[in-house]
């Protein structure tokens, strides 16, 4: 019963928003009385913490499950990278919970400690392996890849662009791994260093 009523308070959450889903709303989808509800939590908050608690260890699980793959370094870093759009609570969403629910906001924290372990330590095999230049400074490189993907949880700036997450991932990834420059403007400015 506690799973049945996680997965209707996260239908709720999506059509209503975080503050404004009842537990009249979880108790009238599942055909149950407030009562059984509580039997189950305390209160609405706890339900919320729940949700985003579940989805915050789907986050962890599927970048444990890109790193077990038997791909190759880029493989697992690019499964990696694109499993922070996977799940994601639609933007509007993102800005209830950072500004009503900072707490639960403050588990984002973790999950992108965790991420960054692990995206260093796919970034050191690309170094070992001779696929990444040995000159890159990983923690420059590392800093990059964390504050451009910690912008996709970034509320507003989810809402300007026109974009879905996925989209601007693989945005992120054809610049970080291709770069921006065209081959002629690489040739001109290695001409112009010599």
């Amino acid at each position: 019963m506690r799973d049945r009523i996680l997965k209707s308070a996260q239908e709720q959450i999506n059509k209503f928003g975080f503050r404004r889903f009842t537990i009249d709303d979880i108790a009238s989808d599942l055909g149950i009385s407030k009562k059984t509800i509580y039997k189950h939590f305390d209160s609405k908050k706890q339900i919320i913490s729940e949700v985003f608690t579940k989805h915050l260890e789907m986050e962890k699980n599927s970048t444990l499950e890109a790193l077990r793959t038997e791909e190759s370094w880029l493989d697992k870093l690019r499964a990696v990278i694109y499993c922070y759009g996977q799940g994601k609570f639609p933007p509007q969403l993102l800005k209830e919970l950072q500004i009503y629910f900072p707490g639960e906001w403050e588990k984002t924290e973790a999950i992108m400690a965790f991420k960054r372990e692990k995206v260093i330590d796919l970034l050191l095999q690309g170094i070992a392996s001779g696929a990444i230049k040995r000159d890159v400074h990983l923690g420059v490189l590392g800093l990059i890849l964390e504050n451009t993907i910690s912008a996709l949880f970034n509320y507003k700036l989810s809402g300007e662009l026109d974009l879905t997450s996925n989209q601007v991932l693989h945005e992120i990834k054809k610049i970080i791994f291709y770069g921006i420059l065209t081959e002629k403007s690489i040739s001109e400015e290695c001409e112009n260093e010599i």
